[in-house]
């Protein structure tokens, strides 16, 4: 089985001195985090940076503690510890300037990250959102992101471009930041992280060659004009993604972001990045590196409790047994589960003796039934179609079908699941029950 692996991608800033933009990230509406981070922050000569902090607790303000951990280069040469902050109850807290949120850093230009929490002794969720502007006003939006978005996972950004100035046009670049967010628990000997970047244009042919970046935590770096750093042969790019790829064990929070600017006005856009290829436990392509959002998933044993000698093993006694999973879907969207062999992630067949069926969380049947060993693409139905419109649990039945050769065997199996906005893993919660319920 192919385990892919690397970075969280995010994307798009400037220049160092000429961090402008005019359009805004994308960023996921559930937004309230105790950790936060902004992956960029600026405080310069040409630019600055307003900052939203909201607290929706109706009843109690929110402490907020702020650290600030600038890029390499900069005027700023270690990490700051800004201020605590208090964010009233049911409102916000306004800073007019990166400076004005962290008056201890030392003059000049300089730009970096910014990471918040929560100082409270229980988790208060809060959020967080940011302009940059320029002189003119022109500039771009940054939300902050929850601290566990920034994964190892395999990250691109797409839409680069370097292009020469053509009559009323002007000359475009790309700068691209990589960073290691920092260890809170830190080790005596911090681990050094190798991250590799590639650029391909809009045929899927490299562009120059494969470099990499050596970062410890709590740093971040620019690449000013990704292409220069890459070695691209002279000449105009468009429409050119750039992917960063982790290597190592040790698997960091990675943030890694590109801006194209024009070099006229030092315009630019930024564009958080997306995971493409995480690694999970279990087992994850396309998306995130995360074990409760895997788009396509084999699962044949059970967590690994405490006291327990190994994991239980997805398999049915011989007889009429059954077990029962619990799965997380996010609904609308398109899924498909099967019964695998464990061994070669292949279908079972009538052969095997067992059966399978989905149900809601309110026990009504979605899929699957008598005989049946896998359901092909199925829509979940609309927002409003289940559970009273949350993504919520679903259960997944297995159970001796009675019929086929080894039906007085142990049976193992597996549990193939796909989606397209993710599913957690299907852990058993009722084991080896004699009883079969369809």
């Amino acid at each position: 089985m192919n385990i892919p692996r690397k970075t969280f991608i995010a994307a798009a800033l400037s220049a160092c001195a000429a961090i402008a933009a005019t359009s805004a990230s994308a960023q996921s509406t559930d937004g309230y985090h105790s950790i936060q981070v902004f992956p960029v922050v600026v405080d310069s000569a040409s630019f600055t940076q307003r900052f939203v902090f909201r607290n929706p607790d109706p009843d109690n303000a929110i402490t907020v503690n702020a650290s600030f951990y600038p890029g390499t280069g900069t005027a700023q040469t270690t990490p700051t510890t800004c201020p605590a902050f208090s964010i009233p109850a049911d409102g916000q807290r306004e800073f007019t300037s990166l400076r004005s949120l962290c008056p201890g850093m030392v003059a000049g230009n300089t730009f970096g990250y910014l990471y918040t929490n929560d100082a409270d002794p229980t988790n208060k969720p809060f959020a967080a959102f940011s302009r940059v502007s320029n002189s003119a006003g022109a500039g771009f939006s940054v939300e902050a992101f929850p601290a566990h978005t920034f994964t190892s996972a395999d990250a691109v950004v797409t839409g680069l471009r370097r292009l020469a100035a053509s009559g009323a046009t002007p000359a475009f670049q790309t700068n691209c930041f990589i960073g290691n967010l920092h260890d809170v628990t830190a080790p005596a000997t911090p681990t050094t992280t190798e991250v590799f970047y590639t650029l391909y244009d809009s045929n899927n042919a490299q562009v120059g060659s494969t470099t990499s970046v050596m970062l410890t935590p709590g740093k971040l770096t620019r690449l000013l004009d990704v292409f220069t750093t890459a070695g691209a042969p002279a000449g105009n790019y468009d429409n050119v993604r750039v992917k960063f790829e982790e290597v190592g064990p040790d698997e960091p929070g990675l943030m890694t972001y590109c801006t194209v600017q024009d070099n006229t006005s030092f315009g630019a856009d930024f564009r958080i990045g997306k995971q493409e290829q995480g690694f999970s436990t279990p087992y994850s392509s396309i998306g995130a590196q995360d074990d409760s959002v895997s788009r396509d998933s084999v699962a044949f044993q059970d967590l690994f409790l405490s006291g327990d000698v190994s994991p239980r093993q997805f398999d049915i006694p011989a007889g009429a047994f059954s077990n029962t999973h619990v799965i997380y879907f996010r609904h609308p969207d398109r899924i498909q589960c099967e019964l695998v062999n464990p061994a070669t992630d292949v279908r079972l067949t009538p052969d095997d003796s067992l059966e399978m069926r989905l149900l809601d969380g309110q026990g009504n049947l979605v899929a699957g039934g008598n005989n049946v060993i896998g359901f092909s693409e199925i829509y979940l139905g609309d927002k409003t179609d289940r559970n009273f419109g949350a993504n919520g649990r679903y259960s997944i039945e297995v159970e001796s079908s009675g019929a086929g050769l080894n039906v007085n065997q142990l049976r193992n199996y597996g549990i193939h699941c796909q989606s397209g906005s993710g599913h957690s893993v299907a852990d058993i919660v009722r084991y080896h029950e004699p009883v079969t319920r369809f």
